[in-house]
């Protein structure tokens, strides 16, 4: 009896995320359907609407959803699955024809709810961590009221904002288990500012261009800071599954460099220029996806309950990830049209075998009956402490 109900409690508590989940690897594989239609490579549905709204069901629909949702298990109420549900259901939304104020009004009262979350999390245990993460969530706020509701406001003008919601999110998570090696708050009040500054130059973008010399040394300073502090320098010496979560953090942590980088020269000029597609994708693919291979052996059992150990085959989704964002980069740079579609293409690919791979893994695993408390996505991972399926089991 007592397994029983134990049964029944967990299913009860995975079942609304599952939809969730549901929900976000929809807009993640029509997202990279669309990805296929920009790069003007055959894809299996087809439409100029589709490909339009590749920013925002990668950007607001995937990541928006998987990380609300990460929000709203750690959060323990109800009302909290409102953000993952509402981020993915408003993108879909948008992707099946639904007015408008419709799809970007779910988006925007998703965005809301994870805001309200942060505010909850914020007077319960104040923290830098939690108020970088905060920023984010206000970031993806922001961009969203203003797609709402901004007369001539284009979807251009609110990417700054958007790509922040990843970007400040990550790096709040991170700054909370890079506490450990720090030897001063300094290194937090460093984090806050700089942070603070990105946001900031990101508002400022809608009304002053120039803004941009705000925006990219904030994120290049974020970069080289969290590299510098996070435990993921130490623990990429190890072996097995934590070896591959830090040589994963590690390899973001250069892509927001570039991205930085790369914003603070040019900009974002325009929805077909380089510079803005290679800012873009440094963040989104070579940060956001990277730190995503990182913290999947953590996230993905706190969220379903299942396991997922550790294998050697998942080095080859982070390889053709980071090999296509390069030959991407390369063409883009080169103005190589074939390399930047090679590129393109190969980036699909890895997301796609990451996900096959994963679901797979996750199949074959034992059942969790323990429900496994969600922190920073690789707060154990990082640390070397976390469990051994997680991080050196090998098939």
């Amino acid at each position: 009896m007592e397994t029983d109900r134990l049964s029944r409690a967990l299913t009860s508590r995975v079942a609304p995320r599952l939809v969730a989940l549901a929900l976000g690897a929809a807009c993640i594989l029509m997202g990279l359907n669309a990805a296929l239609l920009r790069l003007n490579l055959p894809a299996p549905v087809n439409g100029a609407e589709l490909a339009a709204l590749h920013g925002p069901l990668m950007l607001v629909g995937f990541l928006g959803t998987v990380i609300a949702l990460e929000r709203a298990v750690a959060a323990r109420t109800p009302w909290a699955f409102l953000a993952p549900l509402g981020s993915a259901a408003g993108c879909l939304a948008l992707l099946a024809g639904a007015p408008d104020v419709v799809g970007r009004g779910l988006m925007t009262g998703a965005a809301g709810v994870l805001c309200a979350i942060y505010l909850r999390v914020h007077r319960r245990a104040p923290s830098a961590a939690v108020d970088v993460e905060a920023m984010g969530g206000a970031a993806l706020l922001l961009g969203d009221v203003l797609w709402l509701g901004g007369r001539g406001m284009e979807m251009e003008d609110v990417v700054p904002l958007w790509l922040l919601f990843p970007t400040l999110t990550i790096i709040g998570e991170r700054l909370e288990l890079a506490r450990i090696a720090f030897l001063d708050e300094m290194v937090e009040t460093v984090v806050e500012a700089l942070s603070g500054a990105a946001v900031l130059g990101a508002c400022l973008l809608l009304i002053a261009p120039g803004s941009h010399l705000m925006v990219g040394p904030a994120l290049l300073g974020l970069a080289v800071v969290m590299a510098y502090y996070d435990v993921a320098r130490r623990t990429v010496r190890l072996r097995g599954g934590v070896r591959f979560m830090a040589a994963s953090m590690l390899a973001g942590y250069v892509w927001l460099a570039l991205a930085g980088a790369v914003w603070s020269l040019w900009g974002l000029q325009g929805l077909n220029g380089a510079a803005y597609e290679i800012v873009i994708h440094c963040i989104t693919v070579g940060f956001a996806f990277s730190m995503i291979l990182a913290h999947a052996p953590v996230i993905i059992p706190a969220i379903v309950h299942r396991a997922l150990p550790y294998h050697r085959l998942m080095w080859l989704p982070y390889v053709l990830l980071h090999a296509g964002l390069v030959v991407r980069v390369v063409g883009l740079l080169a103005e190589a049209s074939a390399v930047w579609k090679v590129g393109g293409a190969v980036g699909v690919a890895a997301i796609l075998v990451f996900m096959v791979l994963t679901l797979g893994r996750v199949l074959t695993s034992g059942s969790i009956r323990k429900p496994v408390r969600v922190g920073p996505p690789a707060a154990a991972a990082a640390s070397g402490s976390t469990t051994s399926q997680a991080t050196g089991g090998r098939a």
